[in-house]
């Protein structure tokens, strides 16, 4: 529920009334589009690594995802209101990548997130783990999850039937608000551990160069001057503007660039394929271009969360940080003498 706040009679305030999209005469693929567009938002990267994402013409659900036990997170990102149908359609999706073998998974990542190298070692690095799982481990649970448009008591009911059947099903719902006239949704992240997940509404990011399945990466943005992101996850740097102070974060190294955005988010092609890298030009303050200087040069995270007592995970492709952080930042790259 959301409440417009009657500061001088604060007991008088008024419920935000719920809206539907064709209220606004929103069509169905505008809402998938615009969920679509905010996935790193939608679910939490910190606890799950995202594999796949859906493509035109193939029967393939919307986001797939895996946690640090190698369980298959099967997203279907509903546009509509909330029918018991929805359930259906995830769990015919189940059946189809359920049975995907550890081989398959690794070639659906490779397909479509361009990954190099072996995917049990890439989910490994992802999640810090000491040692990558077997590939035995990997898929041999999964978990449903529907985005949808509110809840009805039917979808409700069609849950609890399946969740006392075994089958592990959740709903992360959304709505949509009418403000002064105007369309608002609401949605929070997803994430399996139900953490509390705090927003941080700063002109501050992170951007993680994508180690993980592009290795080199990293030397184009730095070469560049550019924050990029990829296929699935190019969405993510959409909510960094112009005059955005940005850190490049290179997982197993550290912070190695920080910059200024100079202008709104852009797209280009990536390795032949139209639009599949999104990116916002940086004109950086300072960069570690060379590996030589990063064990010695580049706040680790380890010492991030030190000096500011937090829990930063540092697995996302883009989060916001707080302008405390991004100070405590640039106070290590001066004590490590990265800004001389």
């Amino acid at each position: 529920m959301l409440y417009k706040l009657n500061t001088a009679e604060i007991e008088s305030s008024t419920r935000v009334e719920v809206k539907a999209p064709a209220d606004y005469d929103l069509k169905e693929q505008d809402i998938e589009n615009f969920l679509k567009s905010r996935l790193g938002e939608i679910v939490s990267e910190d606890q799950l690594m995202l594999i796949g994402q859906e493509r035109k013409w193939q029967e393939e659900a919307d986001l797939l995802a895996l946690d640090k036990d190698g369980i298959l997170y099967i997203f279907e990102l509903k546009r509509w209101c909330s029918e018991p149908e929805n359930i259906l359609q995830v769990m015919r999706y189940g059946q189809i990548f359920g049975r995907y073998s550890y081989e398959e998974l690794e070639g659906l990542v490779k397909r479509q997130q361009k990954l190099e190298g072996k995917l049990n070692e890439r989910h490994r690095e992802h999640f810090h783990l000491d040692i990558a799982l077997p590939e035995s481990s990997f898929n041999k649970d999964q978990v449903f999850v529907l985005v949808t448009n509110g809840m009805d008591k039917d979808t409700i009911s069609a849950v609890n039937f399946w969740s006392q059947k075994g089958v592990k099903i959740e709903c992360s719902p959304y709505r949509i608000y009418d403000v002064d006239g105007e369309p608002y949704i609401q949605f929070d992240t997803y994430n399996p551990d139900e953490e509390v997940i705090a927003e941080e509404n700063t002109r501050f990011f992170i951007v993680n160069t994508n180690k993980t399945y592009m290795p080199d990466a990293w030397k184009d943005m730095l070469k560049t001057g550019k924050a990029s992101a990829y296929y699935g996850r190019k969405s993510s740097v959409c909510r960094i503007e112009k005059g955005c102070r940005v850190y490049l974060y290179h997982t197993g190294v550290g912070v190695i660039a920080r910059g200024m955005a100079t202008s709104d988010y852009e797209k280009t092609a990536y390795e032949g394929d139209a639009n599949e890298e999104f990116f916002v030009p940086l004109k950086f303050d300072w960069s570690l271009s060379e590996e030589s200087q990063w064990e010695r040069k580049a706040p680790k995270a380890w010492e991030i969360n030190g000096k500011w007592d937090s829990g930063y995970k540092f697995r996302q492709t883009v989060w916001a940080i707080t302008q405390e952080m991004a100070n405590g930042i640039d106070d290590l790259a001066k004590e490590k003498g990265t800004t001389e």
